[in-house]
């Protein structure tokens, strides 16, 4: 009796070991052995989602309920996820497409807008499930679990308003992000927004308010405000109460200086206030104390410094200023791309996108001269561009300058016959990338650099003597186009009969150059054995018949 024990027990253990696939994950731990396989398969089939349905409760309660992912009918084989006997460290989950890819609206949950870009554990934390008791009584790992997340804003979200308005966020906001509040409607309230009051940030009406509800974020805006029929609840009265509170008999919320002009029209004056004119203030033209005409308005310069110190006073019209500005402002310029076309440097190319302000940059900075630069002295590309070169192609700069290779549209589209070198492009050569030759060298220090003199031309310098040195000559180099040409890698240049000690004739033309040229490995890599090759017959022909009668003779 006590031999069969422990036969019958070295019987069930190795019958297992041929039955089951695999050791089973941790949480399936305890289902290990052949007594319980059938609480997972029915005999002869494979897993049984009704019977995952048996133990794991709460995901048949939610089925039933036609809740989360596991409702869809795509999902009610659990295999398409999980996985088992895969040992007691895998993994449960597979996520066919990876975590972040998972599309969540199988859950009944769209992802919308920044929520897009978060990660799965930002949201499914232990403190947003709705009823946790249930997953922890079911072993679930509160961290861990995608089950009974709660989906209103606040449970997430901190209440930025403390009950102010309501808990439904989305009557204010969407899922692109708290600000601006794309939903809200301030013509709905009770002050109507409109003018220069549309630009005014909200807390400069709404006040913040720090109370201890969030020690981390403790200051809130408050959105009830009980005084604003009066203009003077907000703005100063500059004029100390002599026109009385009634701010919009003269002005309009589109801004103070826009006041009424009934008392004074200045369009009937011999200068009609235009553009920025308008804007004014009638101090600026009419300082107090000073008489108001006659005043001197024929000319910008009458009244404007020429910040330009008579750049164009060559000009036909002598630099007049609205040659390129007009009365709605000095900014933007109204002087085209057409006007620069006809002027000494033609814009083409990537020069067209270039801001104005790249070229003519401030010069004389810091000083009573300080201007915007419109005059130069040439108009080289080295007067503007740096040399990343530094200093390797500098005969052509001498020559033609950047123009010798590069033209205006981009610096990446190259145009430079290689002919003018010692290496000109053959074959394979002339479809080969730039920059896979002529690589940066010094990199991390002032002079890194593409790399165009002193490169070696030799093909081992950029190609692997796949040979392992079987062509090797005295010299110390290979020279590889004795047998290859520049087309591709096959030796078409190699004659066995002129260029080797051993004639392919008769029968030996019709073998295979791997007949006799057999693969080796060196230092683990794999090549071909070309010389040294034993060329006696005996080296190929081992227990041939001819051999053997010739040992007779």
């Amino acid at each position: 009796m006590k031999l069969i024990l422990p036969v019958m027990l070295l019987m069930a253990s190795t019958a297992f070991a041929q039955l089951s696939p695999g050791d089973l994950a941790k949480p399936h731990a305890d289902l290990e052995g052949l007594s319980n396989c059938t609480k997972c398969h029915e005999i002869g089939k494979q897993l049984e989602f009704k019977k995952c349905l048996d133990c794991h409760e709460i995901l048949d309660a939610r089925i039933s309920r036609k809740k989360g992912l596991h409702a869809n009918k795509s999902y009610n084989k659990c295999t398409k996820c999980h996985h088992d006997h895969q040992g007691r460290d895998f993994e449960m989950i597979w996520w066919e497409k990876g975590q972040d890819n998972f599309d969540h609206s199988l859950t009944g949950y769209l992802l919308e807008g920044k929520h897009k870009g978060i990660k799965c554990q930002d949201c499914h934390k232990e403190q947003n499930i709705i009823d946790p008791d249930p997953l922890v009584e079911a072993g679930k790992k509160l961290n861990r679990t995608f089950l009974g997340l709660k989906q209103d804003c606040l449970s997430c979200h901190l209440d930025e308003h403390r009950g102010q308005t309501g808990k439904d966020c989305l009557k204010c906001h969407d899922m692109n992000g708290w600000k601006p509040a794309s939903k809200f409607d301030h013509d709905k309230t009770r002050y109507r927004l409109t003018g220069l009051h549309k630009k005014v940030k909200c807390e400069k009406c709404h006040k913040k308010i720090t109370d201890n509800k969030y020690p981390k974020d403790a200051d809130y805006l408050q959105f009830k405000v009980n005084n604003f029929q009066n203009c003077t609840a907000c703005h100063k009265d500059i004029h100390k109460g002599r026109f009385g509170e009634n701010c919009q008999k003269c002005h309009t919320t589109s801004g103070w200086r826009n006041y009424d002009q009934n008392q004074f029209n200045h369009d009937k004056t011999r200068f009609p206030l235009k553009g920025e004119h308008k804007r004014q203030k009638c101090e600026k033209c009419h300082p107090p104390g000073a008489p108001l005409a006659p005043l001197a308005f024929g000319k910008c310069s009458d009244c404007h410094f020429d910040v330009h110190f008579g750049q164009f006073a060559d000009r036909a019209r002598k630099g007049a200023c609205d040659e390129c500005h007009d009365v709605n402002g000095f900014l933007p310029s109204h002087f085209t791309i057409a006007d620069h076309n006809k002027s000494k440097y033609k814009l083409e190319g990537a020069h067209l996108a270039v801001p104005c302000i790249m070229c003519h940059a401030k010069v004389a900075k810091n000083t009573p001269r300080e201007r915007l630069q419109f005059t130069f002295r040439n108009t080289k590309c080295s007067d503007c561009h740096r040399d990343i070169h530094k200093g390797e192609v500098k005969k052509y700069l001498k020559k033609d300058g950047c123009e010798h290779c590069h033209s205006v549209k981009t610096w990446h589209k190259v145009s430079y016959d290689h002919k003018q070198t010692e290496f000109e492009l053959l074959g394979r050569h002339s479809r080969v990338e730039c920059i896979k030759c002529h690589k940066k060298i010094e990199v991390g220090t002032k002079r890194e650099r593409i790399q165009f003199l002193k490169l070696k031309t030799v093909c081992v310098s950029c190609h692997e003597d796949i040979h392992q040195g079987q062509f090797v000559e005295k010299s110390g180099i290979v020279i590889c186009e004795k047998c290859h040409g520049f087309t591709d890698w096959f030796a078409e240049k190699f004659d066995h009969n002129r260029d080797s000690k051993f004639r392919v004739d008769g029968a030996h033309a019709a073998v295979k150059c791997e007949g006799c040229h057999k693969k080796e490995k060196k230092s683990g890599k794999e090549f071909v054995r070309y010389k040294p090759v034993g060329t006696a017959c005996s080296n190929c022909h081992k227990g041939s018949e001819i051999l053997k009668g010739a040992q007779k003779i």
